[in-house]
């Protein structure tokens, strides 16, 4: 999984694009532009920064400038995967914020973007029509029906902040080296990642690139490796499935070792995995 830049050459502030498939294209990706999804049908996992959990059918998502992303589909899924986007241009919308106080809503949201938003499911059912509307609006027109819908979702109370903080202000995406590791560990790590295999990978020796990964990540490459680990076993606890104990959350995750995952699981959470669930 290569992380990729992608540039959207936007010649509006607003891109607008819709997308109907067997499955959503799996790309790690970031761009500089915002990036508002409605999902209309499909599920998956979701991809934002450190974070790993579900999307699902009339779930809303803002994801903030040059924050990377990705939604894989379900293979169990039945049914295509359609999804609305809109690509906001970032200084645009700071321009508009810098307006007024009709406008502070914009900045709020710039401000709460860039660790990725995901808005509570009851509410978003409420703007499926919005986005349909949006869908069907002339380019003339698709700017105000956007800061329509971005001035209701302003409204929405709960919601919730996906990619944590330490992750989006100390990692480097800019960094080659960084971002073939992160790559690596996104993609394998429900396997066992040997400490050397990362190492030569980025052409250093052990020790050096502990010490690299720490200057560019502020953490261990052990503690973040378990950071996401751990993630994707609250992404499992979360389900409504039966299936997912803690036993196999555990081992799902890349853990081998029980007792091991839950006493990271409670350093890193807070709790123990069955207080989790």
């Amino acid at each position: 999984m290569k992380l990729h830049l992608l540039h959207k050459n936007l010649r509006s502030n607003v891109l607008f694009s819709s997308f109907t498939g067997d499955e959503f294209l799996k790309l790690w990706h970031y761009h500089p532009e915002l990036e508002l999804v409605y999902i209309v049908s499909g599920k998956g996992t979701l991809y934002v920064g450190d974070f790993i959990g579900n999307f699902e059918s009339n779930n809303i998502f803002l994801i903030g400038s040059n924050i990377p992303h990705m939604f894989d589909s379900a293979p169990n899924f039945e049914g295509e995967s359609s999804s609305i986007v809109v690509h906001l241009n970032y200084d645009f919308l700071k321009k508009l914020g810098q307006l007024g106080e009709e406008f502070n809503y914009i900045n709020s949201l710039l401000l709460l973007s860039n660790r990725g938003l995901k808005f509570n499911t009851k509410e978003s059912q409420k703007f499926k029509n919005l986005f349909h509307e949006l869908a069907e609006t002339s380019s003339d027109e698709k700017v105000l029906q956007t800061l329509k819908i971005l001035y209701r979702l302003s409204l929405i109370e709960n919601l919730a902040k996906l990619g944590s903080i330490e992750w989006i202000e100390q990692i480097n995406i800019a960094d080659d080296r960084i971002n073939t590791v992160i790559e690596y560990i996104m993609m394998n790590f429900k396997n066992e990642i040997q400490l050397n295999e990362i190492a030569e990978m980025v052409a250093m020796n052990k020790t050096a690139f502990c010490r690299y990964f720490k200057q560019n990540t502020q953490k261990t490459f052990v503690n973040f490796l378990n950071g996401v680990r751990i993630n994707y076993a609250c992404k499992l606890l979360k389900e409504n499935n039966a299936s997912n104990t803690i036993s196999m959350a555990c081992y799902n995750s890349g853990f081998n070792s029980l007792s091991y995952f839950n006493r990271i699981f409670k350093k890193n959470i807070g709790c123990a995995p069955s207080e989790y669930r």
